[in-house]
């Protein structure tokens, strides 16, 4: 873990700096704003206690975002920034940019002592190696003032990274039931089990997007959040509440550990719930 004697002094006032959290809150939904509260309230023992966080979101989400973090965590200095999606499709790298880029401005700038990025995603190797080789500093690997965070939740880093990547610099948090308004996937009567159902029901064996199922959602229920979700929101929430329902009842994913994902329409799963494609 990192040294908290490391803390360093800002050169205005003498006030101290601490670590910097920058959360890729696309990445992170729908659970994000959950997320980053259990985070701060159980933050990872001899890691500098934060004093920066910035969020890095839709830009046209900025404002509601800067509206929660603000009076969620007054304490800390509050950064929102905004993510332009250039295309339809392949918006993700921006945010990974964006957050490399300002993780090492700020630290290079002595803003913050320590970069903590919080993402699912596994692109942020290359960020921990230019922290590790910055020439002007004299760090040893044990001592990169970096730590990267990730959820416990299922299929998302790839096991490569979890193999790989230095046990001290990568914090999993544990795995807990996040509150909300829609029933949890594990029971058989709710919403997101019906939804696994009609895919189950609807879409032929081999190759699909999270994408390709929408319209079936919009269809049969018009009203609820899958139905008029973006792109991206509904590729997260798809994962994280439908994917955990159809994996049990024999659904795949085709390409593990990449994006965008692919998932894989089976003949056991048809057979398992006695359906025909």
């Amino acid at each position: 873990m990192l040294d908290t004697n490391s803390q360093q002094q800002s050169s205005r006032g003498g006030t101290s700096i601490g670590s910097g959290i920058y959360v890729d809150v696309e990445n992170l939904e729908p659970d994000t704003q959950n997320l980053v509260t259990d985070l701060l309230q159980s933050w990872p023992v001899g890691v500098p206690e934060p004093s920066k966080l910035t969020l890095f979101v839709r830009a046209d989400h900025v404002e509601l975002w800067r509206a929660w973090a603000e009076h969620s965590f007054g304490h800390l200095g509050v950064a929102v920034k905004g993510t332009q999606h250039f295309s339809l499709s392949g918006s993700k790298n921006s945010a990974d940019i964006a957050i490399a880029t300002n993780a090492i401005a700020d630290l290079i700038a002595k803003r913050i002592s320590h970069v903590v990025v919080f993402s699912d995603d596994s692109d942020f190797i290359s960020l921990y190696a230019a922290i590790r080789e910055e020439p002007q500093r004299t760090w040893t690997e044990r001592d990169v003032p970096f730590l990267w965070v990730v959820t416990g939740r299922e299929g998302t880093l790839s096991g490569t990274v979890k193999r790989f990547f230095p046990n001290r610099k990568l914090h999993i948090m544990a795995r807990q039931d996040v509150n909300e308004s829609d029933a949890d996937p594990d029971d058989v009567h709710s919403i997101w089990h019906e939804v696994a159902q009609l895919v189950l029901e609807k879409v032929p064996i081999g190759a699909f997007k999270s994408t390709d199922c929408q319209q079936l959602i919009k269809e049969h229920w018009p009203s609820h959040q899958l139905s008029n979700a973006t792109g991206a929101r509904f590729g997260v929430d798809f994962k994280n509440r439908v994917w955990p329902v159809l994996e049990r009842m024999g659904v795949q994913i085709k390409n593990p550990g990449k994006k965008p994902i692919q998932y894989e329409m089976t003949a056991a799963a048809k057979k398992s719930a006695g359906t025909r494609d």
